[in-house]
């Protein structure tokens, strides 16, 4: 396992960790369920194409988000997750397109905030 792939997974495990109370709190959207969807868009977001699981999971993702109080919790684990990878910003907005999923959440970065997600 390369350098990349080991901060990756440790970005994971954190965000696992950090989001523990919200698990038991709200079983049915979650960073618990979120953050491991991510893990295969990892070479997208730093300049690869995007793989067959990533697509699938972005599409996993953008299906669970069928209330606002979902979208804000994926949001916020996105943000999370964000914050402790390296990656290019530029790149998040041109996942759903390049995985021809049909998204309404917004482009999310470690800065964005998540209370305007509609």
């Amino acid at each position: 396992m390369d350098f990349v792939h080991k901060i990756w997974s440790i970005a994971i495990c954190l965000v696992l960790v950090s989001w523990n109370m919200r698990v038991l709190a709200a079983p049915s959207t979650n960073c618990a369920w979120v953050a491991p969807m991510l893990a295969p868009c990892y070479g997208f977001v730093n300049g690869q194409e995007p793989s067959r699981l990533c697509c699938m999971s972005v599409e996993n993702i953008n299906m669970m988000g069928k209330t606002k109080d979902d979208r804000v919790t994926i949001c916020e684990c996105v943000k999370q997750v964000a914050r402790l990878i390296p990656y290019d910003p530029t790149r998040i907005p041109l996942l759903p397109k390049k995985c021809r999923v049909n998204s309404a959440f917004p482009p999310i970065d470690k800065e964005f905030d998540c209370g305007s997600v509609k």
